[in-house]
């Protein structure tokens, strides 16, 4: 009988203490509401605020949970899941970030460019891939001159999903190139470049030669982040379109992964066809037009 009770008071507690947490995100200075933020818990699960800056998540340890919310320009926060309290929405402010813009803006009159480039792994194959919502994908474009430029257009590769009962939105980011902890570094752009594909067979290219993105000596990380700007779908649901992804078989194009900004992980395949007798790794064909400083 002794059991019996406290199972009961065990399943009493877990289910008490599962909730949907609400909340608001906006901007700490201006008080205005901040769109599609970042917002997950501790344990893994996230999701992302709306246009209008809402957002709800089921918790179940709302007791020893942690909630991170994040967006490109401003302070990521963590905040105890006990801040929040049924039935109650919670504003949530973000701090902006202040970044040193000499560091970034390279489009002054005084710069001369000359010479420009496609860069991005070369086709071999070409297969379709799923990424889930809330999931960036980043490669590593590397500089095979050596020489500093700005970014001119960004490609992906993109195959249809013919089950597809929502399109994804692509959420783009630069970052410079860690050698130390081989991974994406710093921000070369500070603001969210939401782009809205198309879910068939092809190559988007977007345009960015005015945002004075750079493109360092040692190569740039491309991120393509995917957001779910459609409001509610059912769990589960299917989107597109996919990536294009390439077969490389010499050396591993580095490409990352990072969830709900949580933090980066191994981004690539491994890949293995019997038939073909294949071994290798598959990355995203993402790549990018630069255009180098004239010496």
């Amino acid at each position: 009988m002794k059991i019996i009770n406290l199972l009961i008071l065990f399943l009493t507690i877990n289910l008490c203490s599962a909730q949907a947490i609400k909340g608001i995100v906006k901007d700490k200075l201006t008080g205005e509401s901040i769109a599609y933020a970042n917002v997950v818990l501790k344990n893994g699960k996230g999701t992302y605020a709306n246009e209008f800056g809402d957002f709800e998540l089921k918790i179940k340890n709302i007791n020893s949970d942690t909630l991170k919310i994040s967006t490109i320009g401003y302070k990521s926060r963590l905040l105890p899941a006990t801040s929040f309290k049924t039935d109650v929405i919670l504003e949530i402010f973000l701090e902006p970030e202040i970044e040193n813009l000499d560091e970034v803006v390279i489009s002054s009159k005084r710069i001369k460019y000359g010479e420009k480039e496609i860069l991005g792994e070369k086709r071999d194959g070409n297969m379709g891939v799923t990424s889930l919502i809330g999931y960036e994908t980043t490669v590593l474009i590397e500089n095979p001159k050596y020489k500093t430029g700005k970014v001119n257009s960004v490609y992906i590769n993109l195959k249809k999903r013919k089950d597809a009962e929502y399109i994804a939105t692509f959420n783009l980011k630069f970052y410079e190139f860690d050698s130390i902890t081989n991974s994406p570094g710093k921000l070369l752009y500070h603001e969210n470049l939401y782009v809205k594909p198309k879910n068939k067979k092809y190559k988007l290219w977007v345009d960015v030669k005015d945002l004075g993105i750079r493109f360092p000596k040692n190569g740039i990380c491309v991120g393509v982040e995917m957001v779910n700007t459609s409001g509610k779908v059912k769990k589960y649901a299917y989107f597109g379109p996919r990536y294009g992804y390439t077969f490389t078989e010499e050396k591993d194009l580095q490409t990352w992964s990072n969830y709900h900004n949580t933090g980066w992980r191994d981004g690539s395949i491994k890949y293995k066809n019997p038939k073909r007798t294949k071994v290798g790794v598959l990355n995203p064909m993402i790549g990018v037009e630069v255009e180098y400083i004239s010496e």
